[in-house]
């Protein structure tokens, strides 16, 4: 029996990926992905649900309610279909893909003093790429850019919200928007500055317009800067101008090795500036109280 409490926890767990404890903000992102593609929809959602049932079993129950078990799971989900092409095999890999990451993440959790953030999903497309050639697993066509419609600059930012979860239709990323205001009008706002700002980063160090347009230079940034928002406070404001380069700037190198980044530019940045605000902090000069 669905209960409401595992609905809000199921949707806490999609709402997760960017940073959001609110189911809200898990259902426009879910509406989000039905808008551009039903499949990608339906493998967020069973995605999260295998990750929130298997994180039942567990005692952390606290954790469960707050969606941290659900969002590597929700992204490991769409990761296999975004890779595989759509079928038996690939929908058991949404499952599988989705478990594991969910256990990676757990395991993380207890044994490693960083925050995972979103490596398990990295962790686990990034396998399932690297196998799919040996397992002769079929793959997906790559999808054509959705329709823009808004202006570069507006398509460019919607994008770099929806990217996050692989959504490059703007009106999609525009839903993403609404249920991160849904959550709180201060992170949406951060969130559209981010992508926004990534954009003309992107434009000042001369990298691909057309990249730019589909907020391929956007979405790691969204989420450095919501992720480094509450450590930041009022004296940590570089943090988040930080983030922005930090995040185009590895973006950029992975694209150059030849490498998919997902999100992993976003965990790499967010965890060299977290040790640097940590270093700054412990080795401050003392004011003079004037």
């Amino acid at each position: 029996m669905i209960t409401t409490r595992f609905l809000r926890a199921l949707l806490r767990g999609v709402g997760q990926i960017f940073l959001q404890r609110s189911a809200w903000c898990g259902l426009a992102c879910l509406v989000a992905l039905a808008l551009q593609s039903t499949v990608m929809a339906l493998a967020c959602l069973l995605g999260a649900l295998a990750a929130t049932l298997l994180a039942r079993t567990w005692p952390d129950g606290q954790a469960l309610d707050d969606g941290l078990h659900g969002y590597n799971g929700a992204l490991a989900g769409l990761g296999a279909m975004v890779v595989l092409e759509s079928g038996v095999m690939a929908w058991c890999m949404v499952v599988l893909a989705g478990l594991l990451a969910t256990w990676i993440g757990r395991i993380w959790r207890e044994r490693l003093p960083l925050p995972p953030y979103t490596a398990p999903f990295v962790l686990v497309t990034w396998l399932l790429m690297a196998l799919s050639g040996p397992l002769a697993l079929p793959l997906a066509a790559p999808a054509p850019p959705a329709a823009a419609g808004l202006g570069f600059m507006a398509d460019g930012v919607l994008r770099g919200i929806g990217q996050v979860i692989f959504l490059d239709l703007p009106w999609a990323g525009a839903l993403c928007a609404l249920g991160l205001a849904l959550s709180s009008p201060v992170v949406a706002g951060c969130a559209l500055l981010a992508a926004a700002l990534g954009m003309a980063c992107a434009d000042l160090l001369g990298l691909p317009e057309a990249m730019a347009g589909l907020g391929i230079y956007g979405f790691n940034a969204v989420l450095a800067v919501e992720a480094l928002r509450p450590q930041a406070g009022r004296r940590g404001w570089w943090l988040l101008l930080a983030a922005i380069p930090v995040s185009v700037a590895l973006t950029r190198a992975f694209q150059l090795a030849g490498l998919p980044s997902l999100t992993a530019p976003f965990i790499l940045g967010t965890w060299l500036l977290r040790c640097a605000h940590t270093w700054s902090s412990r080795y401050a000069l003392p004011t003079s109280g004037r």
